[in-house]
């Protein structure tokens, strides 16, 4: 299929892409200076047997700590010569009446191949496809690259894409607990559940894993102000340095073989990505910085940024209002370190009305590919935008209430 060809029919079914810069219940990764202490997880408890665990119905303590994890440690694996394994796992919490949580702490088990993770919330009236979803691979879990592969959790977001369950939190190297503005909560009804996705990478190594999660919850008569999460993805379109060569180099090769690894959401996604940002669908414009625009459709409160990249990234940052008399600077990471993309709470929340711009901006780096022992060992290749390690995203995360 030739290029443009592609990009015909990439932007036809990534129309709904535009949900990803709607916004889904939750909050970005944790904030910065806390390790997580992967020896305090949670204990679980199953009756179902070891060969083909249940998903496990999470605890609530008296101080209304609920934990989820694994009965079992899962051992990533991957396919072919593909360096990362997706794994999601649906949970229950238990949840016998409508909370808010004010809190989320990850529990990496195995940190040597824990990539990043993101726990998406899952309501009752998913629960049903989540759990077929979930039957239709043997053993724990699903493969899952992008996200839960779950029908839309909001009318018009994008099927089976980043938004096809709201995010809650997401954990990254160097993120801590998460622990909401005074006041603030993200709303969760009884009876929900949880999907956990894990992003194995296997560059570092083997062995299972059992990463745990725990969310610190309140009562909904407590009234606090929900929260979401925000998602503002730019395009990635980092080519070969000059005197590299390699079949990978060429673009279309590049997406052909991302394609292969990962199926054809990610071709819709690489490609929606120039179509939401207003990039040039036949021929998108190669550079180590890219940038994206995403419009302000309804009043919102910006309370925290953060962003997130892979190994190539450089510099990341959001703006509000970019140009304008109003600009502000949300988040301006000058040096990117994979292992400290924490969240970072506004000094003062900012209030955004529709007419405002949010503009994420990345910068990557392929010299990096030299420099860094994960990729010592991979083919040149022009980057773009892949959940792997050995790809690239730039993605902004805004924690907001409306």
């Amino acid at each position: 299929m030739t290029p443009r060809a592609l990009a015909l029919v990439a932007s036809v079914t990534f129309l709904g892409m535009a949900a990803v810069t709607a916004c889904s219940s939750g909050l970005g990764a944790g904030q910065r200076g806390e390790s997580s202490t992967p020896s305090t997880a949670s204990s679980m408890s199953s009756d179902a047997p070891a060969d083909n665990p249940a998903p496990v119905v999470g605890s609530m303590d008296t101080a209304g700590i609920v934990s989820v994890g694994l009965t079992d440690p899962y051992t990533p694996q991957s396919a072919g010569t593909a360096t990362d394994d997706y794994r999601c796992f649906l949970l229950g919490t238990g949840l016998l009446e409508d909370r808010f949580i004010t809190g989320v702490r990850f529990l990496p088990d195995n940190p040597a191949v824990v990539h990043h993770a993101i726990l998406y919330r899952v309501r009752p009236s998913q629960l049903d496809a989540a759990e077929r979803r979930d039957a239709e691979e043997p053993g724990q879990g699903w493969s899952c690259f992008g996200g839960p592969d779950l029908p839309a959790a909001t009318e018009g977001a994008a099927v089976g894409g980043l938004d096809s369950a709201p995010w809650l939190a997401a954990w990254a190297p160097g993120g801590r607990e998460s622990s909401y503005p005074e006041g603030t909560g993200v709303f969760v009804e009884k009876g929900s559940s949880v999907i956990l996705q894990v992003h194995y990478n296997l560059l570092a190594g083997q062995g299972p894993d059992s990463t745990a999660v725990k969310l610190r919850t309140v009562s909904a008569d407590t009234g606090l102000v929900p929260l979401e999460t925000l998602l503002l993805p730019a395009p990635v379109e980092l080519p070969c340095l000059p005197d590299e060569d390699g079949p990978l180099c060429d673009r279309e090769t590049a997406v052909e073989d991302t394609i292969k690894r990962f199926g054809g959401e990610s071709l819709r996604t690489i490609w929606g990505l120039q179509f939401i940002c207003g990039g040039d669908l036949v021929e998108p414009r190669a550079g180590a910085t890219q940038s994206c625009t995403h419009d302000v459709e309804e009043a919102m409160t910006v309370y925290a940024a953060a962003g997130h990249m892979h190994l190539l990234g450089r510099s990341i940052g959001i703006v509000a209002n970019a140009g304008t008399s109003r600009e502000e600077q949300l988040l301006d990471v000058q040096v990117w370190d994979f292992d400290r993309q924490g969240a970072t709470r506004l000094a003062k929340p900012l209030d955004l009305t529709p007419g405002d711009t949010l503009t994420v901006t990345c910068t990557h780096d392929a010299n990096l590919r030299r420099q860094l022992p994960a990729l010592a060992d991979t083919d040149p290749r022009y980057i773009t935008w892949g959940e792997g390690t050995t790809d690239e995203m730039c993605l902004g995360v805004l924690t907001i209430a409306r």
